[in-house]
């Protein structure tokens, strides 16, 4: 098999489960904030699926690695924010929901990782150029995860005091 659809193969797998585990965990999480980031992850792991799609169409039909583009940045940043400004609502019990952020947070580094070094082994430019940003993003993930596991320790400390 082509090394290219290999990792193609292995990027859809590893969007695949990603999806399947935050919509899994949107749906257990009794939290507010939570169930919001966790969908936004999840449309964010589609929108890859669908990007990896694109490409391996383009690489059976054309045999090469079609251009690509970014994924609308707009209001990601504001996933957080807009979430964190309900939290005061929330009183709960947060151990469920620290340990999803937790398997969450490594699963978006291992992502991190994986997509840095397929970039790393992309022989055309594209196929690097998109791999950076799969790393990009993932990266991106994470740092939300960072901030959501951070407010919520703090919010369960605070209604424990």
């Amino acid at each position: 098999m082509d090394r290219r659809k290999k990792t193609l193969r292995d990027a859809m797998k590893f969007e695949m489960d990603g999806r399947e585990f935050f919509i899994a965990a949107a749906e257990r999480t009794s939290d507010y904030f939570g169930k919001i980031i966790f969908n936004s992850l999840a449309d964010e792991e589609l929108k890859h699926i669908e990007t990896i799609k694109v490409i391996d169409r383009s690489l059976r039909e054309k045999g090469e690695w079609p251009f690509t583009e970014d994924h609308d940045e707009k209001g990601r940043e504001n996933i957080f924010e807009a979430a964190r400004m309900e939290m005061d609502e929330i009183v709960k019990d947060r151990t469920d929901d620290l340990e999803a952020v937790k398997i969450a947070m490594d699963f978006e580094q291992k992502g991190y990782r994986f997509y840095s070094f397929l970039a790393e082994e992309a022989t055309d430019w594209r196929e690097q150029e998109f791999y950076q940003r799969l790393a990009s993003e993932e990266q991106m993930h994470l740092l939300i995860l960072e901030d959501t596991w951070r407010t919520l320790v703090e919010y369960s400390s605070s209604s424990l005091g």
